[in-house]
């Protein structure tokens, strides 16, 4: 892997082994890098070449630790080993984002192809690949760009700054330094509430801290800030002043104490020089705060490397998260990025990406791009090949169930029994023998199996119904297809990022029929539905109501197992908004409940609207906190001066009629169209398409209510 590497303060990049995962860590691969401008810069300058005995004096502490080794070891040993260190190479960079592609089992809240951001010197440096402990990684949330979220380290340490200020509503701040830890600064302190006073001897910062939302913006070289800040502050002083300027002077630190007002704070954030005047801070009776890094667990291994995480309700804001809470600002537009991020270059280009901050006009910050992973996805070794897939002869599609649990043998079963002529199963799995024996009793001539693989590769099984816990849908389905069976597996299809790469690729690189099971398209309700739109003018109107009943937090389709209901349940609806209007979507917006209680989980109450390409618009309101009493599900249909409503899959009204005598949800016709596209030699009953736009809706749904 490429990676940047510092010498003797020279900036290159170098070819290196790929760092390997320990335990409570987390592998990424990164996509974009931060170049600190303040501390990254300083070091990188302070390393270059010089005489040894300098570098002894400017780190006095050196003296202590080379007599010791003299001692033992002797000089010219010691002076030796001094020399090497000087000449090696390091790593450099502390703020990344990327894609997880590995993580301990410790951290099972991450899951292959998420989206994370990274920090920590040591861990999160400007490379390829990083591996971090959990406690340095962050998930980043939807709107915000990987680009963007490479700043994270910067961004917790503003936020920190800002926490030791201990600022409240109303309050007048000052920020003293407007490179990028004080522009992120003025950001969060309007987006608390505070009237803020930013000074700098940079115009050109200034006048960004004004875009931004400075109140007042000083040159405190050019003007009488003093004065003018008192007048703005009704003559009392400023409530807290952050100093985030970096500089050997301690002028900022004397302006700081001299601006406030009686019993303020002033927060030190950058580096200023240690000296200062007593007499400036005892006769206002100021509290003079240091802020250390990204906040608390800053510096501590236990916390940072060991992944030991401080009790939430006494350590209310740790570094993980001040970052995390970072990256929802940036997410929510609370902070800005526009004006700050000044320059991107791929990692071939290191050393221009440094110089660049080191020579004027300098930018404010810059990244560094990386090349997008080009491993191949797991799932299916190099040198596996796909069997053929020859469509069965005889009208009888031989079929194996894999999974047999309450809905497999409540539904699924028995409507496959009911098409004799058209399915004969032939063997049936399930990780309980009992129950995997049970179904096979009550079908002449069936086997049944406790492994997967049994009926997977089986020569008297065309094709396999997939009814197991949702994260085992994936592999088993790609399993299926590599052994040339035609696959009908329940949704969702896939539950991570990574697993929806492994199944495309299967289905890229095999030829059997494939089919999910979003079987309410196949509702005599929703095909009736389709006929009288088809002819249509304009675009659709369409809500969808699902009454989806509470469910207790440990039921398995709410863990690891199930993903939750929206990759589980919402996924039904989508795909039908998606065989109504016949059009792709083009946008989406979500809304979720904010609950009041533990008992009420926004990922299980939510509003969902997709925008189509025609035009139409169709919005979910997807609850659990309704009356289960009352109809479960419920459409609602409007197009050209038209209106219908579909209640339950039991009947439609409004300029058309239609009523069943059951409910009607379409599982039946599934199964049918699946014999049919076999027979056919056709692919996919459902277009390959429209299945994948419905997991990618139904995935982007769940990540943007995660909480």
């Amino acid at each position: 892997m490429k990676q940047i590497l510092v010498k003797s303060g020279k900036v290159f990049t170098a070819e290196l082994p790929a760092p390997q995962l320990q335990a409570a860590t987390v592998k990424v691969a990164v996509s974009f890098s931060c170049i600190s401008p303040g501390t990254e810069i300083m070091g990188i300058v302070s390393s270059a070449k010089k005489p040894l005995i300098h570098q002894i004096i400017e780190k006095p502490g050196r003296i202590i630790k080379a007599l010791e080794k003299a001692v033992s070891q002797g000089i010219p040993s010691v002076y030796r080993q001094a020399q090497g260190a000087d000449a090696e190479a390091r790593p450099t960079g502390y703020s990344a984002a990327g894609v997880v592609t590995e993580a301990d089992e410790s951290c099972p809240e991450f899951i292959k192809g998420e989206r994370v951001a990274v920090a920590g010197t040591g861990y999160a440096g400007h490379a390829e690949e990083v591996v971090v402990p959990r406690n340095l990684v962050m998930k980043v949330p939807e709107g915000v760009s990987l680009e963007e979220a490479s700043t994270v380290a910067l961004g917790g340490v503003a936020l920190q700054g800002v926490r030791r200020a201990d600022v409240r509503l109303g309050e007048t701040v000052g920020v003293i330094g407007c490179g990028v830890l004080g522009l992120l600064t003025v950001q969060m302190l309007r987006a608390a509430g505070c009237r803020v006073v930013a000074l700098d001897i940079d115009d050109k910062r200034l006048q960004i801290a004004g875009k931004l939302g400075a109140d007042m913006c000083f040159n405190s070289r050019s003007e009488d800030m003093i004065k003018k800040v008192f007048h703005f502050s009704d003559g009392y002083g400023l409530d807290s002043v952050i100093i985030t300027a970096a500089t050997s002077s301690n002028e900022p630190l004397s302006q700081a104490f001299r601006i406030s007002k009686q019993k303020g704070r002033v927060v030190l954030v950058g580096v200023v020089a240690g000296e200062f005047d007593r007499n400036e801070m005892y006769a206002k009776e100021l509290d003079f705060l240091i802020s250390t890094s990204y906040g608390p667990g800053r510096y501590d291994e236990d916390y940072e490397r060991f992944g030991k995480d401080y009790p939430y309700g006494y350590v209310r804001w740790t570094e993980k998260r001040n970052m995390q809470a970072y990256l929802e600002m940036l997410a929510r537009k609370a902070v800005r990025l526009d004006d700050i991020l000044n320059g991107c270059y791929p990692v071939e280009q290191a050393e221009s990406a440094f110089a660049s901050l080191q020579t004027e006009p300098k930018p404010l910050l810059v990244t560094i791009r990386y090349a997008e992973p080009t491993t191949r996805p797991e799932g299916k070794s190099p040198e596996q090949i796909a069997s053929a897939w020859n469509a069965p002869a005889g009208p009888a599609v031989r079929i194996g169930l894999i999974g047999a649990g309450v809905f497999v043998k409540a539904m699924h079963l028995p409507n496959i029994i009911r098409c004799a002529q058209e399915y004969r199963i032939t063997r049936v799995a399930d990780q309980s023998a009992p129950t995997a024996r049970g179904v096979a009793e009550k079908i002449l001539g069936c086997q049944f199996e406790t492994d997967a693989s049994a009926v997977i590769n089986s020569d008297e099984v065309d094709a396999v119904l997939i009814g197991t816990r949702h994260n085992t849908h994936a592999v088993l389905a790609g399993q299926a297809l590599y052994a040339g069976k035609a696959v009908l597996v329940e949704k969702p299809m896939c539950l991570t990022i990574e697993e929806y790469k492994q199944l495309c690729l299967a289905v890229q690189e095999t030829q059997a029929p494939f089919m999910v099971g979003y079987n309410r398209r196949f509702s005599h309700h929703i095909r009736f539905l389709r006929k009288q739109v088809e002819s249509r003018l304009n675009p659709l109107m369409i809500h969808y109501t699902m009454n989806a009943g509470y469910l207790p937090y440990t039921h398995w389709t709410q863990t690891a197992e199930g993903g939750g209901r929206i990759l589980g349940e919402v996924c039904h609806i989508l795909d039908v908004f998606r065989y109504l209007t016949g059009s792709p979507a083009c946008s989406l917006a979500v809304e979720a409940l904010s609950p009041q209680t533990g008992t009420v989980r926004s990922s299980d109450n939510i509003i969902a609207t997709v925008k189509y390409q025609d035009g139409s618009v169709c919005s979910l309101l997807y609850t659990a906190i309704g009356d289960a009493t009352l109809s479960k599900e419920k459409l609602e249909l409007f197009c050209d001066q038209k209106a219908y409503l579909m209640d339950d899959y039991k009947e439609v009204n409004g300029a058309a009629k239609f009523v069943s005598k059951a409910q009607d949800k379409g599982h039946l016709e599934e199964i049918r169209q699946l014999h049919a596209a076999i027979l056919k030699n056709e692919r996919f009953p459902i277009p390959w398409e429209e299945l994948c736009e419905t997991w990618e809706l139904s995935y982007r749904i769940s990540k943007a209510v995660q909480g």
